[in-house]
């Protein structure tokens, strides 16, 4: 038996060059497909065929010798008394032929390339699982350039549909997109107002302008977040990405709480632990307000610090600022919301942050789940478009409105006439009353 091996490209190339060295009574013994190194530190590897092939050379020199012939075999089992065995013996399975083999590898070999294609492709989705952002990197860029196409698209039949505006309400639509609002979103509120009052109706200005208001104040939610112990204590948790003002907003809140009723028994407690100046800062209005303040460094500890407070009206929670896509950050926070413990979430959010980021940041926090939405910083921005953009397309209740450093002046209950005012450039960001009493105790 001679057993040799050889390398070709392909399944088809190895068996031809194995019928010229060894013949075509050669047997196929194994075939693999493998890496075969070159060039300086393997720089120009390769995929090649490897088939072991075999031949017995004592065979064929048996097949040379005559056979004997069936006469004389008959003749013998006679003599022996033995009986003859039947004349027709059941064929023996034919062996494929070298030329058979050579003609399957030829429709076999791209089928194996493919298979081995898919192999490598499969092992390189699950090295990509490991790094969700390398596999969703070139979705994102193709989602990205869909979305340009079809904004563009939608752009130019925008145009086309507002051109069919009369005359006034071209002029009310031109104003909406000045203040910042998205041109679906205003056109759609207008023609609302069209199909309301009829083009007849339309040169009544304080009728379009009120209806336009009123439609306006019904795309944005709000909600009550007034505090009684008649529906059991309160759990306030402010979270959001880094530098949004949640500290500060926790502050607002617990004078605005302590001044709407000096009664009402408050905590504040705080697991930013990440920066001292944060913990320092809370330490000093909890002194002003004479209201505890508790520090938590694991979820063992938040929980043990509720507990120690179960009399509480209102616990409010501070969180250390996290960028939304702070993987590890995120699911510690799930893991609190998710307890036994009936925790409201409000989602901090500042007014100058672009359009698309304050969207994508409700998107990846939803999994809280988000309750409620606190808007900051609303004294850093004039125009209040795009917040209407983000509020209505969100959904999401707004709580409170924050403009300024002022605690808690600075701070104010979230209306749907607040926000539209905002909007339309009817009220300033001085959106709170005075509140003279707290100013006296904090000075």
């Amino acid at each position: 038996m001679k057993l040799k091996r050889f390398e070709a490209l392909s399944l088809q190339e190895a068996l031809e060059a194995v019928k010229a060295e060894l013949g075509p009574e050669a047997v196929i013994v194994s075939s693999r497909r493998i890496q075969k190194a070159g060039g300086l530190f393997g720089l120009l590897s390769q995929s090649v065929i490897e088939v072991t092939a075999a031949v017995d050379r004592s065979a064929q020199s048996e097949e040379a010798q005559p056979a004997v012939t069936l006469d004389r075999s008959l003749q013998a089992l006679l003599k022996k008394q033995i009986p003859a065995p039947p004349l027709e013996q059941p064929k023996a399975k034919k062996e494929p032929t070298f030329s058979e083999q050579l003609q399957v590898a030829t429709v076999l070999d791209p089928v194996t390339q493919h298979l081995h294609d898919m192999k490598e492709e499969i092992q390189r989705l699950r090295e990509s699982q490991k790094d969700p952002e390398q596999a969703l990197g070139p979705l994102r860029q193709e989602l990205e350039g869909l979305r340009i196409v079809v904004g563009e698209v939608l752009g130019s039949q925008m145009h086309k549909r507002v051109e069919g505006l009369p005359g006034d309400v071209l002029e009310d639509y031109q104003r909406l997109l000045g203040y910042g609002l998205d041109p679906q979103l205003a056109h759609g509120l207008l023609r609302t107002v069209v199909e309301t009052l009829g083009t007849a109706g339309l040169g009544n200005r304080e009728a379009v302008a009120g209806l336009l208001r009123e439609r306006m104040e019904e795309g944005l939610a709000v909600s009550n977040p007034s505090v009684s112990r008649q529906y059991g204590q309160k759990i306030m948790m402010l979270v959001g990405p880094t530098g949004v003002g949640k500290t500060t907003t926790i502050a607002k809140l617990a004078g605005l709480a302590r001044e709407k009723d000096p009664h009402q028994k408050t905590v504040l407690i705080t697991l930013d632990t990440y920066r001292v100046a944060a913990v320092e800062q809370l330490r000093v209005f909890a002194k002003i307000l004479k209201i505890p303040l508790e520090v938590a460094v694991s979820q063992q500890d938040f929980l043990e610090c509720v507990g120690r407070h179960q009399e509480a009206d209102l616990v409010l929670i501070d969180t250390a600022g996290r960028s939304p896509k702070d993987r590890i950050g995120h699911e510690e926070l799930v893991a609190m919301t998710r307890g036994s413990m009936k925790i409201e979430t409000h989602l901090v959010l500042a007014a100058p942050v672009a359009e698309s980021v304050q969207l994508e940041t409700i998107r990846r926090y939803q999994s809280l789940p988000i309750h409620k939405i606190i808007m900051t910083k609303l004294d850093e921005t004039s125009r209040f478009g795009s917040l209407y953009n983000v509020l209505s397309q969100a959904g999401i209740p707004v709580s409170y409105l924050s403009a300024g450093q002022r605690v808690p002046e600075d701070l104010d209950v979230a209306t749907r006439q607040l926000l539209v005012d905002l909007v339309l450039g009817k009220k300033s960001t001085e959106l709170c009353v005075e509140l003279p009493v707290f100013a006296e105790v904090a000075h």
